[in-house]
């Protein structure tokens, strides 16, 4: 992207992105230097209300005190990554988070993608020396449109993903070892999976909202039906709460809304606040004590300051009573656009804090992307996903006035997205190989 249009120190910004930078998420050419409780600031100054939390991440606002005040003191402890020696603050991180969600033992590592591998590995460990499958057999259900991260492993889960990575990993998927497909939300599917192939299936893996498929929430009973099957039929339940859970969604805990007990939980993106990487997984003895030294870690897990903030962070999730606020604040958020009733949307679905706009898309002028674009234009921060939806998922912490003011600015871009011209920074992705994505 040329510099037209863009200050001298965002142009710099897009140049280093075009010229250096490769791989990514796409990302608007915004080019965002500092944030604070619920707004973002660009290198040029200009603010934005944040209405995506860097998706999910920033639960607890932009640099919470508590929980910057937590990481910077363990900083200046001198104290560096634990790997070799034991870290007291790892240790206690571990008792607390256990203590608060009904578990044993928990595994910290850095990034939700390193989270979801390890509890795939768990599983298929599990799957082979309790359950009895023998080796090479063992195989690892996911569902369709399904989003675990990018890695090799992670990316196996995947129903749709580009054939130039090939091979992924054998016996993990959505699709069962006899070739039934699974979609998300069919108790029917996963039934019939069980019948036919559970004593080869270790493990069930699922988001309990899809996000980025969509925020896509399940029929009500779908969840319970899930955990009483893989009870029923000997698969372990992992539960990918990594958008949805620490009160994002209403609950510390989406599955705590139904009461379940998962079998494995994986944490990661608000789990520090948005301070430091920091996710992992939760579990009990009977699985989590199979796992071998050397087996799961990474050199910046655990390290003191992403714990510390953890720590803190955790706290103010229940000190605040987030979760009740995220249910406040989502029904705040879709009752001031459903009043304000904008044009090209098809339909709102969320839970608490986590919602997207599925919109009646008109390519080329209507469409999430280049809505999107024109938000950013207009000071609000939002993401495109797939089918045509704008996932939305403001702070916690916000306050009622600039939620208010964002979802106004929502339907104001919504009702101006038609007649606007062509060119928007940002409104398209160029794929240099979609004819590989399958």
């Amino acid at each position: 992207m040329g510099s037209m249009g863009y200050s001298p120190a965002t142009a710099e910004v897009n140049n280093d992105y075009d010229v250096r930078i490769a791989g990514g998420f796409a990302p608007l050419p915004v080019a965002l230097e500092r944030t604070e409780g619920s707004m973002a600031y660009d290198v040029d100054g200009k603010p934005y209300i944040d209405f995506l939390s860097m998706i999910a991440v920033n639960n607890m606002g932009h640099g919470h005190p508590k929980i910057v005040d937590a990481a910077v003191n363990a900083i200046k402890t001198g104290a560096t990554v634990n790997l070799a020696f034991q870290s007291p603050c790892y240790g206690k991180l571990a008792k607390k988070i256990t203590g608060m969600f009904g578990y044993d033992r928990f595994v910290c590592l850095t990034s939700g993608g390193e989270a979801a591998d390890a509890a795939l590995k768990i599983a298929r460990k599990w799957g082979h020396l309790v359950k009895g499958i023998p080796l090479g057999e063992c195989h690892i259900l996911s569902t369709a449109s399904c989003y675990h991260g990018v890695g090799l492993g992670t990316l196996s889960t995947a129903s749709r993903k580009s054939s130039l990575f090939q091979p992924y990993l054998p016996n993990t998927g959505a699709i069962t070892p006899t070739g039934l497909p699974i979609r998300f939300g069919h108790l029917e599917d996963l039934r019939r999976a069980f019948e036919l192939d559970g004593s080869s299936i270790a493990a069930f893996i699922i988001e309990p909202i899809q996000g980025a498929a969509g925020v896509i929430v399940p029929p009500e009973d779908y969840l319970v039906g899930v955990e009483e099957l893989c009870k029923k039929h000997n698969v372990l339940f992992i539960a990918d709460e990594i958008q949805t859970g620490l009160g994002r969604c209403g609950y510390p805990l989406y599955t705590q809304k139904y009461g379940l007990h998962p079998d494995l939980v994986i944490l990661g993106k608000a789990l520090s606040g948005g301070v430091y990487p920091v996710s992992g997984v939760l579990g009990d003895n009977n699985i989590m004590e199979l796992l071998d030294p050397y087996e799961i870690g990474s050199t910046m897990a655990a390290n003191p300051p992403g714990c510390a903030a953890a720590l803190a962070a955790l706290d103010v999730l229940v000190d605040e009573d987030l979760s009740t606020r995220a249910r406040k604040m989502g029904d705040l958020l879709i009752s001031t656009l459903k009043a304000l009733n904008p044009p090209h949307v098809k339909q709102y679905m969320g839970e608490g804090l986590l919602w997207a706009i599925v919109l009646d898309e008109k390519p080329p002028q209507v469409t999430s992307r280049r809505l999107i674009a024109l938000l950013a234009q207009r000071g609000v921060l939002a993401n495109a996903i797939k089918g045509g939806r704008v996932r939305i998922c403001p702070p916690l912490t916000i306050s009622e006035d600039l939620l208010v003011e964002g979802a106004k600015i929502i339907a104001d871009a919504l009702t101006d997205l038609e007649a606007h011209p062509a060119g928007l920074p940002g409104e398209t992705v160029d794929l240099k190989y979609p004819q590989y994505m399958k």
